[in-house]
């Protein structure tokens, strides 16, 4: 086991990092004060700030010890802590089990926070931590817990009668798990037979609807740098590129169904006295459709790229992409993609 604490987790829309004092306000007057956001948890609504605070300084006072395992989570669009997510039960020594417990204020309930936090967290739980088993349980009264925990990938295993206890007294547990093998085997799914090929000028609207999907996941990750919607200045931009003698959309079908694409551009920019000539194939968009992710489809994508930018002669591929989208850095390096340059920013 790598007993490593409570480390900073990014995810597309998230912050997962230790709690600090200065978020007592954002705690308390965002869920820690609320009975309907308590109801089935074990703690009762704050009565003041002063209690949230209370709360804070034990919390961050136990920071140092490798085996606590409590998250803020901070929301990306405005900076807020919006709930936490934390281990409430650890048993690393026999099973390697750790038991999750979790909440976020009433504000931001439907919109997917928590599957996306659980997810971050047991990826970093298993693959981190070497555990082996992550579970959570919820009062059978309150089903949209466990639809969260159905969405973050666990599994339902059963109800424990008069198993736990809460806000509302003695009550029926239903349990939910996910194993290090339930989770590889899930993610080594049976690669789709696809053909990758370039794209005609009718389907570009499907084409469409993937980059759609590829903006939306940049305006959820850099929300203050890209805009929402897909408009139709972009919508028909992909005319553009379809058009330009140095683009070329390649896209991957299966059974009939374009289920991936990626734009790649010709990039020539001439000696100058800095810097050499450099002449390379870009990968300007990439992305698989939701639906069709972890069953070869991007490798399969990659592998056509490579053919065809050896067939014309070039020497380099490039791409770039933004650090949040965690998954899509995993894919690259180890499609063999090396980082060379690094853009770093400090906000203010």
């Amino acid at each position: 086991m790598n007993f490593s604490g409570t480390q900073k987790i990014e995810t597309h829309r998230l912050v997962l990092r230790p709690f600090r004092m200065e978020d007592a306000d954002d705690m308390y007057s965002n869920w820690a004060s609320d009975p309907l956001v308590t109801r089935y948890l074990t703690w009762p609504a704050h009565q003041s700030a002063d209690v949230t605070r209370a709360v804070l300084t034990d919390w961050t006072s136990r920071y140092g010890d490798g085996e606590y395992f409590n998250w803020a989570i901070e929301c990306k669009e405005n900076g807020q802590v919006i709930g936490s997510i934390a281990v409430v039960k650890l048993d690393a020594s026999v099973t390697g089990a750790a038991e999750i417990g979790y909440c976020v204020g009433r504000a931001y309930w439907g919109q997917g926070i928590m599957p996306e936090a659980l997810r971050a967290v047991m990826d970093y739980l298993f693959d981190t931590v070497g555990l082996s088993r992550v579970w959570a349980g919820h009062d059978v009264r309150n089903p949209n817990s466990g639809r969260v925990m159905e969405k973050a990938g666990m599994k339902f295993e059963g109800v424990l009668r008069g198993a736990g206890r809460n806000n509302q007294g003695i009550c029926d547990m239903a349990i939910y798990a996910l194993l290090r093998d339930d989770r590889e085997a899930r993610e080594h799914k049976e690669a789709l037979a696809v053909t990758v090929r370039f794209a005609r000028e009718d389907e570009l609207d499907r084409v469409n609807e993937l980059r759609r999907q590829v903006n939306e996941l940049h305006v959820a990750g850099k929300p203050e740098v890209f805009k929402p919607g897909f408009c139709d200045e972009l919508r028909n931009f992909v005319h553009v590129i379809f058009r330009d003698p140095e683009q070329r959309i390649a896209v991957a079908e299966q059974d009939g169904i374009i289920c991936g694409f990626a734009v790649l551009h010709h990039i020539n920019k001439p000696e100058n006295p800095f810097m050499y000539e450099r002449d390379f194939l870009d990968i300007d968009e990439f992305c698989v459709d939701e639906a069709f992710r972890r069953r070869g489809v991007a490798k399969a994508m990659v592998s056509f790229i490579l053919d065809y930018a050896k067939e014309k002669g070039f020497h380099r591929l490039e791409l770039n992409m933004w650090s949040f989208n965690r998954g899509a850095l995993a894919f690259y390096e180890a499609a063999g993609f090396r980082t060379y340059r690094r853009y770093m920013e400090i906000m203010l």
